[in-house]
């Protein structure tokens, strides 16, 4: 069963190759508030995750994983949902920079993982030992991009064209 959940994710997430999620205005949205939800990271620390979810008419969701107040981490147990393109997750302000851990997740699953601070957000790539800068800048919060997911696919296909 764990081999077809890693294939399932192998197959979904180049759907996204060429669509950065953080400039969209859905995947920005599902950061901040998951982000928001953890109490902007200064709450303490526990972190907040969440699926982001491909729907059948091409959007996407952000389903949030069961709050568990977890030292430094959440968990999820069960099967992820269908379609799951990434991972996001917040980590407190105090350690804003993705682990190691992170990173090796992403390559286990095959999905981008997305690390989300006050102050920061990082992406965690499968198959690279490093971890990428989206933003390194507070005000990420109050800015909201004008892409949308559609636009961007739109964008993307012409463009591989």
């Amino acid at each position: 069963m764990r081999r077809a959940i890693l294939l399932l994710f192998v197959v979904a997430a180049p759907l996204y190759a060429e669509v950065e999620l953080f400039d969209t205005v859905e995947g920005h949205s599902c950061f901040r508030e998951l982000l928001h939800k953890s109490g902007w990271g200064l709450a303490g620390p526990a972190e907040r995750a969440a699926f982001v979810v491909e729907q059948s008419d091409g959007s996407i969701q952000c389903q949030e994983w069961p709050a568990m107040n977890i030292y430094h981490g959440d968990l999820f147990h069960g099967v992820p949902p269908q379609n799951t393109i990434a991972i996001v997750h917040t980590h407190p302000a105090a350690y804003p920079l993705p682990s190691e851990h992170d990173n090796d997740e992403a390559t286990r699953l095959g999905l981008p993982i997305y690390t989300v601070t006050i102050r920061a957000v990082y992406k965690s790539l499968p198959g690279d030992p490093k971890f990428h800068a989206l933003t390194v800048k507070q005000s990420w919060i109050r800015q909201t991009p004008s892409t949308s997911i559609a636009s961007a696919k739109r964008a993307a296909a012409g463009a591989s064209r």
